[in-house]
């Protein structure tokens, strides 16, 4: 027999999904065939902070019935005003181990660390549990770690090789290049650091420009403090070769920045501050090639 908490934990959370429902359907216009394999939907914030006012980001997350194709769910995710909608799959949300697939309103994405975060907020909220990894369509793990109450995610780090692509970055953005360091020359990571210290919110960037004379991901960054007991950094993230021109939050980027300020600084922790229009903060932990973002 349900206890009263039972019944009234219940109850609030049907309330809850039916009121993601229908915000989400009076936000777009589905065909009846789309919405009779959604599950459940909800929508998810992370990376917001009061204190800073930030108001970080969020994911529609989507539990979805077996047989929801590549197509539905970009058509689905093209509907909803979220950064990244994110689907699961009911069958597999139970398990240690869940398949994680996360779209914009163009294209499928190939990392999302703040959809990651969401999902795994969203599912330990409204069922009590959630998957020690979720696994991406390129096979990649995200581990969830849980700390006194929270959700953490675990990322491997990503090393960075500095390259020479100041010149080619000439014009895409209103600050002069000091440096920057890539992962790959093709959909991976570039990051930009500036000669001079600079407000981050009002750098301008020339995003057409940006999309035709470079294939990575940018993330313009600023290391404001190397003090260890309060250290922190600034950063944007603009992606309009894959159907971003800027994130609002973005997670997956720690992977990338964390250990490249520790090869500057030594610094193995440190507030991050994405500045874009709505803001978020992210707090990691870097140690043994892993980064740990909450």
């Amino acid at each position: 027999m349900l206890t009263h908490q039972a019944v009234l934990q219940a109850s609030t959370t049907t309330r809850m999904q039916a009121k993601a429902k229908r915000t989400f359907l009076s936000q777009c216009r589905l065909k009846q065939p789309m919405l009779r394999y959604i599950k459940h939907l909800y929508s998810v914030p992370v990376f917001s902070s009061s204190r800073f006012n930030l108001a970080g980001s969020r994911a529609l997350i989507v539990i979805y019935k077996q047989g929801l194709s590549t197509r539905v769910m970009q058509n689905i995710a093209a509907n909803s005003q979220h950064p990244a909608t994110v689907f699961l799959n009911e069958s597999e949300i139970s398990r240690h181990v869940c398949n994680i697939r996360w779209f914009n309103q163009t294209s499928e994405i190939k990392r999302c660390g703040h959809g990651t975060l969401a999902a795994a907020n969203c599912l330990l909220a409204h069922f009590g549990f959630c998957p020690l990894y979720f696994i991406s369509n390129d096979k990649e793990r995200f581990k969830i770690k849980r700390d006194k109450g929270r959700v953490q995610l675990q990322l491997a780090a990503i090393n960075l090789k500095k390259v020479d692509e100041v010149n080619s970055l000439r014009g895409v953005f209103s600050h002069s290049i000091k440096a920057t360091y890539s992962t790959a020359h093709k959909s991976g990571y570039t990051v930009v650091l500036f000669k001079h210290i600079v407000d981050l919110k009002q750098l301008k960037v020339d995003f057409t420009r940006l999309a035709k004379v470079h294939n990575n991901a940018v993330i313009a960054l600023q290391i404001h403090s190397i003090d260890k007991s309060n250290a922190c950094a600034h950063f944007r993230y603009f992606a309009p070769q894959f159907g971003v021109n800027e994130d609002s939050a973005t997670g997956s980027a720690v992977s990338v920045i964390a250990p490249l300020i520790f090869r500057l600084h030594g610094l193995n922790e440190a507030t991050l501050i994405q500045q874009s229009s709505k803001g978020a903060l992210l707090n990691y932990t870097f140690n043994s090639n892993q980064v740990v973002v909450n």
